[in-house]
């Protein structure tokens, strides 16, 4: 999932907000299944599992595929530095295409990530800063996103709006066609220039008894500029769904 984190991020502020005060150091654990469809031409929907787990002791925290401690804490904001999965990749064997078959591999990375929250009476807001600390693909992404999270009895609903800046060889990496594969393939040379990646989401969360919930929501990216105009990309709004199970400790 992209930054699917976000809204999550903030319904897990809330819930374990609220366990705080019956538990020192809530914890969240679970497993689901995730469907994406991706942006490539002719390229399968994967299917992935989620691993779920929340905890958070006001120093360190696990948030599903992130992790990290906190520089600044408080109720109503904080300050951390930790790594993140990026799961975005490109498997020649996974496509049809003939063209793309013959382009080389792109794989996921780990994100070294700087992040700030505020959660107020209007909403939650996020920014960060990530880069990749695998070199791999040399990333650099800027984000921030807005949630607005609705409470009702059992059930916790998070819609959230946000944008993602990624600089060029983040584009490069994942949508560029180098001169090799270009001889290759027969698809024309692309260089790939920085872009913005405008998304929304809604997750949910429902809990069944004390201890146990489900979960669930769908994200959808729109890719612009040099991202949608790579010619590896037919579709250029990407949308994944996902939902799981929780157990609270």
């Amino acid at each position: 999932m992209k930054k699917t984190a976000c809204a999550l991020s903030i319904l897990s502020i809330i819930v374990l907000g609220v366990a705080k005060s019956a538990l020192a150091d809530p914890l969240s654990i679970g497993a689901g299944v995730g469907w994406e469809h991706s942006p490539y031409k002719s390229y399968s929907a994967r299917y992935s599992p989620i691993p779920h787990i929340d905890y958070d002791n006001g120093r360190f925290f696990i948030d599903d595929l992130s992790a990290g401690i906190y520089v600044y804490h408080a109720d109503d904001q904080s300050i951390s530095i930790g790594a993140r999965y990026l799961s975005n990749e490109f498997k020649p064997h996974n496509s049809d295409n003939r063209q793309l078959k013959q382009l080389d591999s792109r794989h996921a990375t780990l994100l070294t990530e700087i992040e700030y929250t505020l959660v107020t009476n209007w909403g939650g807001f996020s920014s960060s800063v990530g880069t990749d600390m695998l070199n791999k693909s040399k990333s650099i992404l800027i984000n921030a996103d807005y949630t607005v999270p609705y409470i009702q009895d059992n059930l916790i609903i998070a819609p959230t709006i946000g944008i993602n800046w990624v600089n060029s060889k983040h584009n490069d990496y994942y949508y560029g066609v180098s001169h090799k594969e270009s001889a290759r393939s027969g698809l024309p040379y692309f260089s790939a220039e920085n872009s913005l990646t405008p998304y929304a989401e809604i997750v949910a969360q429902y809990s069944l008894t004390k201890n146990m919930a489900t979960f669930g929501g769908v994200h959808i990216d729109k890719l612009t500029g040099d991202a949608a105009d790579s010619p590896m990309v037919s579709n250029s709004t990407v949308t994944s769904i996902y939902m799981g199970v929780s157990y609270n400790f």
